[in-house]
């Protein structure tokens, strides 16, 4: 007989849990991973430096080697770095300091789904304003009335945005930071090492505004869990109050530590994928009855005109996975395809080219 569950919370109750389609696939064009992993060469130092490493005792309870590598390689001094296990245990602990019952969170959509989960989970409302349909671009004017009514404690904004690929120019979103001044600003990063543009200069001005990044995307350690959070020294020492010690086991801060020191090595791979994201833009845009859209990411957002489960499974059949985004608000007719190798992009072109002109 099934228990009412009236011990768990009702919001949590209530909510859909985060879910993907996975169904096995030769070539993963779903996941925005880094197409060329981890080099082997790091991977063979990583191991070589576990083995030194006593696995029966707790790893650093302050990562100190990672923070002072990340506080030198974003140009902040190391009180304003905190590490997390990913870059989502992150924003769970922003959430869990910011958010109650009583409290609002602002959320421009469409953008990752898990924002509005996990802001539900807190019990906070969540406001959803709607990005500009034809380009995605923030509606500015909306956003600051938004805040000016509703005075939410905590705002979230992804630039470079996942699904739609593209970034909100720092102009347009000082005018939210400046209405928003007992709120929270956290901008999620996750996808920075793929533009040209990033808020970093925005941290000076403001003791509000928060970053949020991660090894996962450019760094290809997705598998390993790191992300990091930049942000002024007050707001990281309410952090560190919900933190869960050792978030960090002993690879994921091995793994961080040798990235760290070949940020060289990490980088030509991101103008790599730079270099296949264009190419395989302009072959998408050939493509009958498919609308790519600028991306400053590591995948491309498109628009089909043909039934987008139709093409989500034409792409399976070809052992081709992307990433359906179609019940997202303004996406109905929208999948998201990740940048893969130059082998892995000619396939998916070849595969839609059959499906699309038959």
């Amino acid at each position: 007989m099934t228990k009412s569950l009236s011990y768990v919370r009702p919001e949590v109750r209530a909510l859909t849990p985060y879910s993907l389609k996975q169904p096995e696939c030769q070539i993963k064009l779903n996941m925005n991973e880094n197409c060329f992993g981890f080099p082997d060469e790091l991977k063979e130092e990583v191991w070589r430096r576990l083995r030194r490493r006593d696995w029966a005792r707790y790893p650093d309870f302050h990562p100190r080697g990672i923070i002072e590598g990340l506080a030198d390689h974003t140009g902040v001094p190391a009180d304003w770095v905190f590490v997390g296990n990913g870059s989502n245990d992150l924003l769970q602990m922003t959430l869990l300091a910011t958010l109650t019952r009583e409290t609002k969170m602002i959320v421009p959509a469409p953008t990752f789904t898990v924002y509005r989960l996990q802001g539900a989970v807190m019990g906070a409302t969540v406001i959803e304003p709607c990005l500009h349909p034809e380009d995605f671009s923030l509606p500015v004017e909306q956003l600051v009335a938004t805040i000016e009514a509703e005075h939410p404690a905590l705002v979230l904004v992804c630039s470079p945005n996942n699904p739609t690929g593209n970034t909100y120019p720092s102009d347009q979103v000082r005018p939210i930071i400046e209405a928003a001044t007992d709120s929270l600003i956290l901008l999620d990063e996750a996808y920075v090492e793929f533009s040209d543009q990033n808020f970093h200069p925005l941290l000076s001005d403001h003791e509000n505004v928060a970053l949020l990044r991660t090894f996962s995307k450019a760094w290809g350690l997705a598998g390993a869990r790191v992300g990091y959070m930049i942000a002024h020294p007050s707001f990281i020492q309410q952090i560190r109050k919900v933190k869960l010690p050792y978030g960090l086991n002993i690879l994921s801060e091995t793994a961080a530590l040798v990235a760290l020191e070949h940020v060289d090595l990490l980088s030509e791979q991101v103008t790599h994928i730079i270099e296949e994201r264009e190419k395989l833009f302009t072959a998408l845009k050939r493509l009958p009855g498919v609308r790519p859209y600028p991306s400053e990411t590591n995948f491309i957002l498109c628009q089909f005109d043909r039934p987008t489960d139709e093409v989500f499974n034409a792409c399976i059949e070809a052992g081709i996975l992307i990433r359906d985004v179609s019940h997202y608000p303004n996406l109905e007719s929208h999948l998201r395809i990740s940048v893969g190798s130059e082998q892995e992009n000619t396939a998916l072109i070849d595969a839609l080219s059959n499906f699309l002109m038959n």
